[in-house]
């Protein structure tokens, strides 16, 4: 049985001075957004943590973000550079018309949405190396998505901080 991992991906824009908390109680980050785009959006750009058990950053986490809206948790067995340049891939998309958007997976508003309408293909490029999302729903409890088969399965999370 593998070690599982958990990262979870908080959007700047909705923690706005959070941010440096969160980035202060755990320096295992990453900014989706590199380069001049970091420079630029960093502020309003999704960034990529660790999630470690029993951790500070867990705790402070827990106790300030329910219903905010913060961001999704993930599952998986892969280190965090991995998940990292997985997670940039889904960061713009092409509309029919060919225009860029900027997709805001990591919203846990958006994410269900874009998850219970997709194909096969998609949902198996956007899981890729990670087996579970994880995210509050409206009404706070924890809601996991994940592919088994090739068929998403949404249930009410066992996730515990």
């Amino acid at each position: 049985m593998s070690y599982k991992r958990h990262y979870i991906v908080l959007d700047a824009t909705k923690m706005r001075e959070h941010l440096e908390d969160a980035k202060h109680f755990n320096p295992r980050h990453l900014c989706l957004y590199s380069g001049e785009a970091e420079e630029k959006l960093g502020l309003v750009a999704p960034w990529l943590f660790s999630l470690p058990k029993h951790s500070d950053f867990r705790a402070w986490y827990y106790a300030r973000s329910g219903q905010q809206n913060w961001g999704i948790i993930l599952q998986c067995n892969k280190d965090l550079k991995t998940i990292y340049k997985h997670l940039k891939k889904f960061l713009m998309v092409k509309t029919e018309a060919g225009k860029k958007l900027y997709f805001r997976f990591y919203d846990p508003r958006v994410l269900p949405t874009f998850l219970e309408t997709s194909d096969e293909e998609q949902l198996k490029a956007f899981f890729g190396p990670i087996e579970k999302y994880i995210l509050e729903a409206d009404n706070g409890q924890l809601i996991e998505y994940e592919l088994v088969n090739k068929q998403l399965v949404k249930n009410d999370s066992d996730f515990y901080f």
